[in-house]
């Protein structure tokens, strides 16, 4: 099997394929190659040797759709712009998407109508309206501070104490393995990373959140809840948990949960995760370099 991580450059990109290497530790004999495209051509000249190849991205859309051929779930954009991708794609339930999953709004409005107040992870609530003026609501006068935005997704605003990264993978039907982590951004990446024991409040509230959405779409086509993806999770000043956004994908530093048992291409090959005898104390702050770190003295 050969495994296409597009967008390989960026930081989802490095976890998997480090996720590959760990894998690859375990699973010397398997018979599995990793191609890791990007649009950088300098990213493509990187040395890399086998079993892990570096293609320009076009070299590895060509490769899509081809037999033994599997699209990792990993990229932001790629399935999103992609259709020859997505489509080819489709076929994979891991890998599976369809377009209304990037369109903020309409999961927001899906989610909000199919499990409203049910579920302990609350729907912000969404507007449905996409085109829109925004303009101080006083203290203001003529065109001055106003913005507009062609393509939006209007929600009421949160108060946000908190912030999480929920990475969730599904070995078998209903069988959901939750990683959560608390997040401290800096320009959009994970800077500071608290791993959250399974304990902890969160992982209960989205066990049951994703059981409940899952459970009403059962007869239906609605996989984004399913195999492999991630949740990002907002707490308010209140204690009270807010749906941000999902994605069908890894998120970019889901690199930090391998030692707790947290590999994707388990899911993928159907293998039993890896026991480590190291790693990182729950309900601890480190930074996602110190992690890195150590992560590079096991792989």
């Amino acid at each position: 099997m050969k495994y296409i991580v597009f967008e390989a450059g960026s930081r989802a990109g490095f976890s998997a394929e480090m996720f590959f290497r760990a894998w690859m530790q375990n699973n010397p004999n398997a018979n599995v190659s990793l191609v890791l495209a990007d649009s950088d051509f300098t990213f493509t000249a990187v040395p890399s040797d086998f079993p892990i190849l570096r293609k320009y991205a076009t070299q590895a859309e060509a490769m899509v759709g081809k037999l033994g051929v599997r699209v990792f779930p990993g990229d932001e954009l790629t399935r999103q712009r992609n259709e020859a991708v997505r489509v080819a794609s489709s076929v994979d339930l891991c890998s599976k998407v369809h377009e209304w999953y990037y369109d903020k709004s309409s999961v927001n409005c899906f989610l909000q109508e199919n499990i409203g107040d049910e579920s302990f992870i609350k729907i912000p609530k969404t507007f449905h309206i996409n085109d829109v003026c925004v303009k101080p609501n006083s203290l203001s006068a003529g065109s001055k501070e106003i913005m507009f935005f062609d393509n939006a997704c209007v929600s009421e605003r949160i108060r946000i104490a908190k912030e999480y990264v929920v990475d969730v993978l599904e070995p078998k039907h209903k069988e959901y393995r939750i990683f959560a982590r608390e997040v401290k951004l800096r320009n959009g990446y994970d800077k500071y990373i608290r791993l959250l024991p399974d304990t902890h409040k969160l992982v209960a509230a989205v066990r049951q959140f994703i059981e409940l959405i899952n459970t009403k779409m059962m007869c239906t086509d609605f996989h984004l809840f399913h195999d492999i993806f991630h949740l990002q999770i907002a707490e308010d000043v209140d204690g009270q948990f807010y749906f941000i956004e999902a994605s069908k994908r890894i998120s970019g530093s889901s690199i930090v949960n391998l030692f707790k048992g947290f590999n994707p291409f388990d899911v993928l090959e159907g293998t039993e995760p890896a026991h480590y005898d190291v790693g990182y104390l729950d309900d601890v702050w480190f930074r996602f370099e110190d992690m890195i770190s150590h992560l590079s003295t096991v792989i």
